[in-house]
Order: C-alpha cells, then structure tokens, then sequence
C-alpha cells in the first residue's frame, strides 16, 4: 500500500512499529501535493522546508523509541483561520496575504503536543462564510467541494494527508465532508478551544475534525478535546437524557420532516435504505417528530449569524469593503441594520430552541439526517446549501457526518449523526457501528475527474 493511502491511526501505527518512516511518509504526500494540487488547490500555504524538518526530528525520536504522543509523526492540514506560529494565516483574504502570527491556537498547539506535524494551511473560503475559494472536488473538479472547510475536506479525501481540522458556523465541515466522501465531527462547542481561531460567529463557531475513518476522527479529538465530554452539567435546564443505549442497542430517531422536504430524490431513497438496513441490523429506529419551535431555527440562525459577523469585521470591513466577497459584504450590511433588541430576542429564542430539541433524545440516543440535499453541485460558483447542518449546529448537538453511497453521478452522499451535548464518545460509539453497516470503501479517482 501506498503511505498516502494508510489510515492515521495505521500509519501512526507503522511510525511506532519502525515500518514507516515519518520523513518517508511526509515525503509521499508532498509529492502527492505536488501531483495533484494544481488541480484541487486545496492548500493556501506550505512550509516545506519546515514541513521535512519537523518529519526528520519526529523521525530521530521515533528511532529511540521516543514519542511526543498518539499522533507522532503524522502529517495534518489546518484550516487557513487557525493561527500558526511562524506560517501564514490569511483567512481566505488579501487583508491578510502575508500575516503570520506570532503564536499558535491552541488547538493546533495541542495536536503539536500529541506528537503531529503541521502539513500546511488548508484553503478557507473568505473569512470562512459562502464566497468560494480556489479548492474544487477530487471526486469531480467540476464540482464544489462545500465549504467553508474546503481545503481540508478535499485534501483528506484527495490522500494529501490523512486528516485536517477546520470549524462550522453553519454548515462548513458537514457539508464539505458529505460532498468529499470523508468522515467528520463537530462536537459540542466548548470540547474543542477557538482560542486563536479567527471567528464569523462566536456563540456559533465550533471547531471541526476530518478525516476517513470514524477511529481517525476519535483519534484527533482524544488529542485536540480541551474537555472530556460528560465531565459538564447539561447546558439547558431541561437538559437531554445522559443515559446510554438500553442493553447496548442504539435508540435512532430518523427525521424526515423539513430535513426530507430539501432533499433531493435520491437522498431520500439513500437515507430511508439506510435507516432500514439499521433496523435490520439490530438498531431500534423509529421516527422523530420535530418540535414546533424548529419552524424558527432558519431564522434564529440568520439573525445571530448576521449580527456576529457584522461586529467582528466591523473595523476591517470600514477600512477595506472592496476586498470582501459579495456573499459576506451582503451579511455583514444586513447585519449592521439589526436592532440589539432583535438579537437579543433571537438568542433567547435559541435557548427556547435547544431546550424543546434536546427533549427530543429522552426516546432516542441519536438523530439520523441527511447531511446534504444531495451530492455536490456542479460548478464552483456556490459552495452549496448549508440547510441540512445549521439546525445541529444552533442546537449545539455534537454532529457526525459519514458517507453512505455513491449517487448515481459517481459522487458521494453523506448521512449525519447528532447526538445530545457532551455525548462524543457514546456518538464515536455509534459512528463505528454504522460505518461498518454501511461498509463504503470508495475513494476519488482524479486521474479520471
């Protein structure tokens, strides 16, 4: 097998057993950049130089049996807003072409400290919102690979590193994972610091994590979790259920209304013969109803979004409008013209919100959707609908994103599993159940996109 086709934790594996050197392992996927990059522009920046340093010492250390931690050696991308000492961080914009902090964020210090080796720094789309970047979709270069996480969606799915990390706001890691075919995680907000972090919408952003196996992504978050899920209170006073599946068979609760009403045709059918395979393999699935409130989640979302980011770019936008995108121009106007008094009212209707949702997982242990209308969309013009992924994220339900088919156009189709907050481990759990259910096992083929 090719070192660009191993898993992180297999070739975390190999780098511990002597099989694989770091400084080798590196070396295939710069070379897999070098092959395939001008094509998918899924890095803003590589330091190689600093990049095969960084793998020679991993390399030294591993050769006496020392080992920073359980990602010695590994190679990951990192989203292009997350601050890395010494490297570039543009956060998609000319208004930061050449800064480069002078400290890390504290994420990407931890997964240092777990022993991994910064790839690079994976392509944002401005500032994080809608307007598109460069990065195109490995499975065909026709089309979008979701955003904002471009980069790091389809650099894990391209073998140009094994796993990335990136953040949601609304939909950028869940629907750029679904439109690559790669596994993701958004756990609970506080799990993952954004301390560093360049944000669009605080009490919104969540920190998110790539990469191609449900074990992979569990493998990074041991690393990058500043919190051990379940050491909090619920959030809510009303908060979900902690209790685990009754005699270790999962509760899954299939949401078909407003979710299977923007879904395509296609999507329906592939999440409908998902949840019956589960049935048939030991899972209790049921329907859930959704609470009326929800009827207000798009617009809750709209509002705390809009008026976030219009007070985070207020500065930078006065000095320099011309140089952001229509989509985020558009957001951060809308924004300035909201009364305190409506976003107040939204906030407190968010709370209303996540109380009446997480009621929701006193019948069930997790919730199953769509992760996506459909397939990616052809063209690069659009990074897609994030309508499937912003409900979790308001709700603050740790959520997962799996591949589960193939449409009929070749591209992948994802499946999203929410679970209550701080409930990781037992979502991890039920992730690797399912993903052996399902059993996909392709991967792109660019030589023929």
């Amino acid at each position: 097998m090719n070192p660009e086709d191993l898993s992180l934790l297999e070739a975390a594996s190999a780098i511990r057993s002597g099989t694989l050197s770091p400084l080798e392992y590196v070396r295939s996927l710069l070379a897999r950049i070098d092959q395939l990059d001008s094509r998918v522009q899924a890095w803003a920046t590589v330091d190689r130089e600093a990049v095969l340093a960084e793998a020679k010492q991993c390399e030294a250390e591993a050769r006496q049996k020392q080992f920073r931690g359980p990602l010695h050696g590994i190679p990951v991308g990192i989203k292009d807003i997350f601050y890395t000492k010494g490297l570039r961080t543009t956060m998609g914009s000319v208004l930061f072409k050449d800064f480069v902090p002078d400290r890390d964020a504290e994420a990407v210090s931890r997964l240092r400290n777990a022993g991994a080796i910064i790839l690079g720094k994976t392509v944002t789309t401005m500032f994080a919102n809608l307007d598109p970047g460069p990065t195109r979709n490995p499975w065909n270069l026709n089309h979008t690979p979701g955003g904002s996480s471009s980069g790091s969606a389809a650099a894990v799915a391209a073998r140009m590193c094994p796993a990335a990390i990136g953040t949601q706001t609304v939909g950028s890691v869940g629907r750029p994972g679904a439109f690559n075919g790669v596994v993701t995680i958004v756990p609970t907000q506080k799990t993952i610091s954004l301390n560093g972090v360049f944000p669009l919408a605080w009490s919104l952003d969540h920190a998110g994590i790539f990469g191609r196996s449900v074990e992979d992504v569990e493998a990074m978050m041991d690393s990058l979790a500043q919190v051990e899920p379940m050491d909090h209170v619920a959030q809510w006073e009303t908060g979900p259920s902690t209790s685990t599946a009754p005699s270790g068979k999962f509760r899954i609760g299939i949401v078909r209304d407003f979710f299977h009403e923007h879904a395509t045709s296609e999507t329906r059918a592939t999440i409908d013969a998902l949840a019956h395979k589960l049935a048939g393999s030991g899972f209790e699935v049921d329907e859930a109803r959704l609470p009326e409130v929800f009827a207000l989640s798009q617009p809750i979302l709209r509002m705390i979004v809009r008026t976030e980011a219009a007070s985070n770019h207020e500065k930078l936008f006065s000095r320099a409008p011309e140089t952001y995108g229509p989509k985020l121009r558009t957001l951060i106007e809308t924004g300035m013209l909201v009364e305190g008094v409506d976003y107040l009212r939204a906030s407190r209707l968010r709370t209303r919100y996540q109380r009446a949702m997480a009621k929701l997982f006193d019948d069930f242990d997790a919730l199953l959707t769509p992760a996506a209308r459909g397939t990616a969309p052809e063209g690069i013009g659009s990074t897609g609908d994030p309508v499937m992924n912003g409900p979790w994220t308001l709700a603050d339900f740790p959520t997962m994103t799996l591949p589960c088919a193939l449409g009929g156009n070749g591209l992948p189709l994802g499946v999203q599993l929410s679970a209550p907050p701080f409930q990781e481990r037992s979502l991890l759990e039920l992730g690797k159940i399912v993903e052996a259910v399902v059993g996909f096992n392709s991967k792109p083929d660019i030589t023929a996109a």
